[in-house]
């Protein structure tokens, strides 16, 4: 019996992310037609791409919708061209089982083979709790790279994602992102290696430690030489990429995109996470000071009101940054607001993997080009502030040794990306399921002279230390560790 309404490349193209799931079409190709159901979205690009998945001849398969009228030929074809150019170097990947037209509308579609008992390499990396384990993943993945640009291909959106772990063995996806202008012929050093950073350069920089392991059994398949000014050369590479892909991440949160919605009128520009996208969110948002006043206050000061509401049965904190008088709104209205500067931090330390509350939306009222009282808005972290928990009774639960090794990779990790905090307060940390996580961003910064980081952070240690005047055992503990930090 067949499932789901019959659509055609309007309803596609059109409809944006609201996609009415289950859904049927018609492909045809130069030997055949068929029908094709469509169950469960894996990636919309509106009005460009559509992958599904779905069913085809009895079988589960991925479907691919090149929806774009003027470029969909050319990564259709490039999609083709790829997927091909890595099979013939032995590299596994999706099976192609039709090619045809979607009708009516004659957008090109392919349809792979889904494969099965799959997970993609980033879900199994965020499932590892062990170095060793994740090592053996990176060397499993990077032998898969070296043995790309042995066959003269280079992936351009070079990402765990795009990799696909099935039991013992590796798939790449994505032929569309494959580079087969070198094919045939090994790629030069210099290519490789910016690859290769482009790569590792969208790990989180508390693994960099694992890179080193890896790269040996890249330049073992390359059958390379091990040396030191190869190795410099990838670290060299690694920081290139890393910096101009958190450029383009920190530009990507204030627009709309596959993470965000983002909506611009005269009064207001609202910014928020699309996974929390519901009638009850929309509402919210609509009239945050509604919910806020009905419910219970954290801080309630003249320039930061901070409270906790209750949205689709999930906790979220809430700061509002008030204007106190027309002489405070006159200073503040030309310049980003606080809660713009949170959303932006909590989306750089996240970039970073340093635990702060998740940012689920900014929220600035305006007029024009002037703003006025603005709301950042986060998940609620259930745990208590350091402050109080090394004053209180379960003190005694807390293994000060391990609080004291997450406070020192924190500060060596803020240190390492010369990120200044601005108020190193105990009550801005909170431990919660033996985790520390950081609060109240608006302050921070990023600063591109080393020595004014130096400065500024140098500021937050001593800021941090006066947190503990009155314990004196602690105060040595902590001074020992910052002892440690490489500024």
């Amino acid at each position: 019996m067949s499932v789901g309404r019959i659509v055609d490349s309007y309803y596609l193209s059109t409809s944006g992310r609201s996609l009415e799931i289950p859904f049927r079409v018609f492909l045809e190709s130069d030997k055949q037609n068929i029908e094709l159901t469509c169950s469960r979205i894996l990636r919309i690009l509106p009005g460009k791409r559509l992958v599904c998945a779905g069913e085809y001849n009895g079988q589960d398969v991925v479907v691919k919708f090149f929806l774009d009228s003027r470029r969909a030929e050319k990564h259709c074809a490039r999609e083709e061209k790829g997927i091909r150019a890595l099979k013939e170097a032995g590299i596994k990947t999706s099976s192609l089982l039709f090619k045809g037209l979607l009708k009516p509308g004659c957008e090109p579609v392919l349809v792979f083979r889904m494969i099965d008992r799959v997970i993609d390499f980033t879900e199994a990396w965020k499932q590892v709790r062990s170095d060793n384990r994740r090592a053996e993943l990176m060397r499993q993945i990077i032998s898969i790279i070296a043995d790309q640009h042995e066959a003269g291909l280079t992936h351009d959106d070079l990402h765990m994602g795009n990799f696909l772990l099935a039991g013992n063995d590796i798939y790449t996806i994505d032929g569309d992102a494959v580079n087969v202008r070198h094919k045939g012929r090994a790629l030069s050093e210099v290519k490789s290696l910016g690859n290769l950073g482009l790569f590792f350069a969208q790990i989180y920089p508390r693994y960099n430690h694992l890179i080193s392991d890896a790269f040996k059994v890249y330049l073992e398949k390359r059958e390379w030489s091990i040396n030191t000014v190869t190795y410099n050369r990838l670290i060299k590479e690694i920081r290139h990429q890393h910096k101009k892909r958190k450029k383009k991440y920190l530009k990507k949160i204030y627009r709309e995109c596959s993470a965000f919605i983002c909506q611009k009128s005269w009064d207001r520009f609202l910014v928020y996470d699309r996974s929390y996208n519901t009638e009850k969110m929309v509402r919210f948002l609509t009239d945050p000071d509604g919910l806020i006043d009905m419910n219970r206050f954290l801080k309630k000061g003249n320039t930061a009101t901070v409270a906790m509401v209750e949205v689709d049965g999930q906790r979220l904190v809430v700061k509002r940054y008030n204007i106190k008088n027309a002489w405070h709104a006159l200073r503040r209205c030309l310049r980003p607001s606080r809660a713009w500067n949170s959303w932006r931090n909590a989306h750089r330390l996240a970039a970073l993997g340093i635990p702060t509350p998740k940012p689920i939306a900014l929220l600035e009222k305006r007029w024009g080009f002037f703003r006025s009282k603005a709301y950042f808005i986060t998940e609620y972290v259930d745990g208590i502030d350091v402050y109080h928990l090394l004053r209180s009774d379960k003190r005694q639960d807390v293994y000060q040794g391990d609080l004291v090794e997450q406070f020192g990779k924190l500060f060596q990790q803020l240190s390492a990306a010369s990120i200044s905090h601005g108020d190193f307060k105990a009550t801005n940390f909170i431990v919660t399921d033996n985790r520390l996580f950081i609060t109240d961003l608006d302050a921070m910064r990023e600063h591109q002279f080393r020595c004014r980081f130096r400065k500024a952070f140098g500021k937050d240690l001593k800021r941090f230390m006066q947190n503990w005047a009155d314990l004196s055992e602690l105060s040595k503990i902590f001074r020992e560790q910052i002892k440690n930090i490489k500024l």
